[in-house]
């Protein structure tokens, strides 16, 4: 497991948390919002509630993404994900992915890829929108109703303790500012 010195997440997190507040406030919900409960099915057909989640875990990170199926960089980044589970897994942070994928799609990625954190499907994106993060740029067809791709960490209350995004779809937060915000929650 690779060390992050506290002085330097302390850093990255102060710089992340005033660069995101800029970037990232117009869209979705805000850092200290009780983020809205769901149920939503995983890629293994099990019904998966916020509430549980956050009853077992001090940490959960919600990530939002475009599509497990025909978006290359959120594949990049779900395989980016399960590289990094182990260490966020240790730091106490429990791994979700959403996306508006079907139950088949999520099941045929996660098997392919190695995926072991729970990948969520919200048919009609009605967490997505929830979550405010919905995409409406869009045209009408498959990437109607995809999300803007975000990371919510929260506590076990279901607050959402730091809101992580990037104005670009083609980058994602990185392994170290997912770090440093969950190192802030402590």
């Amino acid at each position: 497991m690779k060390k992050i010195p506290f002085f330097h997440a302390a850093i990255v997190a102060l710089t992340f948390i005033l660069s995101s507040n800029l970037q990232a406030d117009n869209i979705g919900l805000n850092v200290g919002d009780k983020a809205p409960e769901f149920k939503l099915i995983d890629q293994n057909g099990k019904e998966v509630s916020l509430s549980e989640l956050t009853a077992k875990h001090d940490k959960v990170a919600l990530a939002f993404y475009r599509s497990a199926d025909w978006c290359p960089h959120c594949q990049r980044q779900l395989i980016g994900l399960q590289n990094d589970l182990g260490t966020m897994e240790e730091a106490g942070i429990k791994l979700v992915g959403i996306s508006y994928d079907s139950v088949e799609i999520l099941d045929r990625f996660s098997n392919k890829q190695s995926i072991g954190y729970t990948l969520l499907s919200d048919p009609g994106s009605k967490t997505i929108d929830a979550y405010k993060i919905r995409n409406m740029d869009v045209k009408p067809g498959r990437t109607e109703g995809i999300p803007h791709p975000t990371i919510f960490l929260l506590d076990n209350k279901g607050v959402i303790a730091a809101k992580l995004r990037e104005e670009s779809i083609r980058v994602r937060p990185t392994l170290e500012e997912i770090m440093a915000a969950a190192k802030a929650m402590d």
